[in-house]
């Protein structure tokens, strides 16, 4: 391998760690919106480093023909290390912001959509409406009138009825244990 070859390599390591840095910090900005909790943080941080994985053998196989050598390692913790010192912060808030903004047009669709669900399904709804109003009516006018048929029969009916059932009650209330006995102050 000439020099200039190895040179090449060796910025393609750097622009890998770079590029690491840059994901790194995705992932740090998904975290703190997310708040995962520790088995989040756990399988997040293994998909982090599959895919820091993949990527950085993908860079190498593409730079270098995935030969590692020492300028490998120094390329990468350098590239890493740069954008850590230098880019983090700027590309943090610039994550943070393009999210919010991804976040905020994801609410005006479903917004939008549920406004255009709710204009197609007005027609069916009144449809229903008018369906059902008569009907509900009806079912009212018999509910009244069984009342009073109710009253009425409870001159004759309703006072042994209810004399029975809530003897039954506290009967079935001794024998299933859950009245209470009296204090001891009474």
């Amino acid at each position: 391998m000439t020099l200039a070859e190895q040179l090449n390599a060796f910025l393609f390591t750097l622009l890998a760690g770079l590029l690491s840095g840059l994901v790194y910090d995705f992932y740090r900005v998904l975290r703190q919106v997310l708040r995962l909790k520790k088995t989040g943080i756990f399988v997040g941080d293994l998909l982090f480093w599959l895919f820091l994985m993949v990527a950085v053998f993908g860079i190498l196989l593409a730079g270098n023909d995935g030969e590692v050598r020492f300028y490998v390692f120094l390329g990468l913790a350098l590239g890493a290390g740069i954008h850590l010192i230098f880019f983090s912060q700027a590309a943090r808030r610039i994550i943070m912001r393009v999210l919010f903004f991804l976040s905020r047009m994801t609410q005006m669709i479903i917004a939008r959509m549920l406004a255009l669900w709710r204009i197609i399904i007005f027609p069916f709804r009144v449809l229903i409406f008018v369906i059902t109003w008569p009907v509900l009516q009806v079912r009212h006018a018999l509910q009244l009138a069984g009342s009073g048929i109710g009253r009425a029969s409870g001159k004759f009916f309703g006072p042994r009825v209810r004399r029975f059932t809530s003897g039954a009650f506290t009967w079935w209330r001794r024998f299933t244990g859950r009245w209470r006995p009296p204090r001891d102050g009474q």
